[in-house]
Formats: structure tokens, sequence, C-alpha cells
């Protein structure tokens, strides 16, 4: 091998190691450039997350809290959980559930069951999502929580069901009536529409208290939309 083609294969080698440099370097700088926004895209998630979780966490601790007005008209306003459960408990069972009942037909009226929930479309997407709205702005969640990892605080205190996991159509024990007697019933969409519209005709076994105040805020088409809402939720 001459000595001319030693240098210039020399002069090549050192020619592609500079241009590997190069290369090395500008791959290094395009993903850093990637990284970065994808880093800020998910701390701005994050922020978001845990923005939310502490508003949800404010409306329950004012749920809680008591003193939130229910009937401007009539002066109504809400008793702090711990009080509500001690007067409940001092009228003891059969004076608390007269007392409840009396109350419900009093705001409500009689009851009327919805259209028939089978001819609604309950996996419709628009659905869902006006279901998911009113599930938020109805203050359902301060009740039943709906994601593991954002606790229902109000929920927790009276022992409300929670919609996590497989549970539509499985079946679950009610008390017929606020503390009656115990019977075995199906998650289905008859359950869930007669429990929102009528909760005082079956109560979760180990809840503490009916819930009393969703029926005169949810007409007949919301309680459609909130049944898809809670039904999606099941896995």
């Amino acid at each position: 091998m001459s000595d001319e083609y030693y240098n210039h294969d020399k002069e090549g080698s050192s020619f592609t190691g500079v241009f590997l440099l190069l290369m090395f370097m500008l791959g290094g700088f395009v993903v850093a450039r990637v990284h970065e926004p994808a880093q800020a895209i998910g701390a701005e998630m994050e922020k978001e997350r845990l923005a939310k979780r502490e508003k949800i966490d404010e409306a329950s601790a004012s749920k809680l809290a008591g003193n939130v007005v229910v009937s401007k008209e009539k002066g109504f306003v809400s008793l702090p959980i711990d009080t509500a459960l001690a007067k409940v408990d001092k009228l003891g069972k059969e004076e608390s559930r007269k007392e409840l009942v009396k109350r419900s037909i009093e705001k409500d009226g009689k009851y009327d069951p919805p259209k028939d929930p089978s001819t609604v479309d309950a996996s419709d997407p628009a659905l869902i999502a006006k279901g998911k709205l009113l599930f938020q702005t109805k203050t359902c969640f301060t009740c039943h929580q709906v994601d593991p990892a954002i606790p229902a605080p109000a929920g927790l205190a009276i022992k409300a069901p929670a919609f996590i996991g497989d549970f539509w159509g499985k079946e679950r024990e009610v008390h017929i009536g606020f503390q009656g007697p115990i019977q075995k019933v199906v998650r289905d969409d008859a359950y869930f529409i007669e429990s929102v519209m009528k909760p005082m005709a079956k109560v979760a076994k180990g809840a503490l208290a009916p819930m009393v105040i969703a029926p005169g805020l949810v007409n007949d088409e919301e309680v459609l939309a909130l049944m898809a809402y809670v039904k999606s939720l099941s896995k």
C-alpha cells in the first residue's frame, strides 16, 4: 500500500470521525428538544389533575361542614354530617324512616317512573357526556366515588356506594325502605333509576343514610343520562 493512499485514507477516517461526532451532537440536541415539551406537557397535566382534586376536596369538605342552602324560599340549610347523623340516631330506626319518607313526599311528591330505559341507547357517547356533566353539576361526586385515586369524603362518611370496578349487572344487598328488611337486587337500569327518583325505596346495605337530595334536582331526561354515564364506568 502506498504512502499516498495511506495518507488519503487517514484523512478520510478523520473526516468520518468528525462527521459522526457532529451527527451525535445534533441527535442529542433533537432528543433534548423533543423531551423538554413532553416533560412540560406531563407537568401541566399533573398540575391540572391536582387542581381538580383540590377543587373536589373543597366541595366535599363544604358539604360535610353543612350550612349549605337547600331551599332559599323555605330557608332550609344542610346540617353538618355529624349533627345530621346524631339527629337520625336520636330519632331511632322507625321515627327516622317515617320522617325521611314524609320529607321526601313533601319535597318531590308522588313518584312517577320515567320512560322505559330500554328505549334509550345507554352507549350513546353524547348521552354519556351529558350524564358526566350532570354528575358533576348535581354534586353526585361528593358522595359517590368514581376514581380510585380521588376519594369522596362525604360518601366515606355515610358509606355511600362507589361506582368503581365491575359493578353493573351484579347483585347487591339492600334494605327495603330505610333500615328495612334485607333483599338482594341487581344493579341494572331499573334499579338505578328507582334509586335516584325514589331513594327511600331501596337503601344500600351498610349505608348510614339514604340519598335525599338528588330527586328534587333530577328530571326524567337527566336520570337517563346519569344512568348512561354511571353504567359506562363499570369495567
